[in-house]
């Protein structure tokens, strides 16, 4: 009974490790490129310090501290990446490299190059300098709420053309609260300074959805 017992639970364990063994890498198909800090925020969306050096890369929607093998479907060179970011904010892309992991796979004269994304660890917990409940890396600001909707049509159009995102919605009759949606961490600061110069110097800060999920 014991040697049945034995050889079943050796047969249950090969099965699992057999299952294992050929269950399927996360992958993901596009176009990579490759990006430097900007000098007005050189903090990645997880609050860490941009460093070009570090083997880093800015994803849409994978929590912050996965690994990413990176192929270089044409030459075939590989580099692993850890997600500290947010982007690439260009229709296409699917992954920004810093300019240290772009050397590794011979793609910095380049730019961009076709990838295959392959997931090999991602955290149960998102390494981040913001983990609190709710935070996801982006901002909305709610600048006020106003009873006169030419005042509202007029800064939507205004904030619009510098670069925002406004939104509109109904706090209550007659009454309509504008907002700045999905401002990432890294330019977290430099708007609050735009909306300042505005006049803004009383806003309400909070943390807003991720627009990619």
């Amino acid at each position: 009974m014991k040697q049945i017992m034995a050889m079943v639970l050796l047969a249950v364990f090969l099965l699992v490790s057999s299952i294992s063994l050929f269950a399927e890498v996360p992958r993901e198909s596009g176009i990579a490129s490759w990006y430097d800090s900007d000098p007005n925020g050189p903090l990645t969306a997880n609050g860490e310090q941009f460093d070009p050096d570090a083997l880093a890369a800015a994803h849409k929607n994978l929590t912050f501290g996965t690994i990413v093998r990176v192929h270089d479907v044409n030459n075939g060179l590989s580099v692993d990446v850890r997600i500290n970011d947010r982007g690439p904010f260009v229709d296409g892309r699917i992954i920004d490299l810093t300019p240290a992991a772009a050397r590794a796979i011979d793609m910095y004269e380049r730019g961009i190059m076709p990838v295959e994304l392959e997931i090999l660890y991602e955290p149960a917990v998102p390494e981040s300098k913001y983990n609190r409940p709710g935070d996801t890396g982006w901002y909305r600001v709610q600048l006020g709420t106003f009873s006169n909707t030419r005042t509202v049509l007029q800064l939507f159009e205004k904030f619009h053309s510098i670069g925002f995102r406004p939104s509109v919605e109904v706090a209550q009759e007659s009454l309509i609260r504008l907002s700045l949606r999905w401002i990432p961490e890294r330019e977290k600061e430099s708007s609050l300074k735009i909306l300042e110069s505005l006049g803004f110097n009383e806003v309400l800060l909070r943390s807003d959805t991720n627009p990619f999920l």
